[in-house]
């Protein structure tokens, strides 16, 4: 037969459990069912310690009051694994966050690095093809001062050969015009001596 504290004792726990049932059926359907660390089941059981405590020292249950110390001692610790969890947990997130801006810092540095590079690699296509154009420009100029003194050579060339020809033409006409004057005076010494002749003839046959 159970003893006179046994009484209070089974009632305390019957009443524990019965208001622990609404919680129970929330930790089933939240999937908290194995979850001793979950606020709402520390609170509860929290409070059940301090009742069992409360209630077994009153009614002189040392064994009530024991299950009470023991289940405070119980949440006392669990409290301080999810103080220490929650904590970590932070610590970790302000890594990650941490980490985060790191690696956001590193890709903006890398993708100004990029833009720089890309820039630059830019300039320096711009800057070959400048060179390029004032290369061909350059280019240009002198082929067409080449052309230019050519063709000024190519005049002087004819020139002097158009003077070549005009002094070789001038001294052809004077040459002509000496030959004519010799063949002039040769013919002319020619009838002259004709005429002496015919006039010593002449001379002779009136005699």
């Amino acid at each position: 037969m159970p003893t006179i504290q046994q009484i209070p004792r089974t009632t305390v726990r019957l009443s524990v459990a019965a208001a622990r049932l609404p919680l129970t059926a929330v930790e089933t359907v939240t999937g908290h069912g194995q979850d001793e660390e979950w606020p709402p089941t520390l609170v509860f059981e929290g409070l059940e310690a301090q009742l069992k405590l409360v209630a077994g020292t009153v009614l002189g249950d040392t064994v009530l009051a024991e299950e009470g110390r023991l289940l405070r001692a119980k949440v006392t610790r669990l409290r301080q694994a999810a103080d220490l969890e929650a904590e970590a947990a932070a610590k970790r997130g302000e890594a990650d966050e941490a980490l985060r801006d790191r690696t956001a810092a590193a890709r903006r540095a890398e993708e100004q690095a990029e833009r720089q590079e890309a820039e630059r690699s830019r300039a320096i296509e711009r800057e070959k093809s400048e060179a390029k154009r004032r290369a061909d420009a350059e280019a240009r100029q002198a082929e067409r001062r080449a052309r230019d003194a050519e063709e000024q050579a190519e005049q002087a060339r004819n020139r002097q050969a158009r003077r070549s020809r005009a002094k070789a033409l001038t001294a052809e006409e004077k040459a002509l015009a000496k030959e004519k004057a010799a063949a002039s005076r040769t013919r002319a010494a020619r009838q002259a001596d004709s005429k002496a002749r015919a006039t010593k003839a002449a001379r002779k046959s009136s005699r």
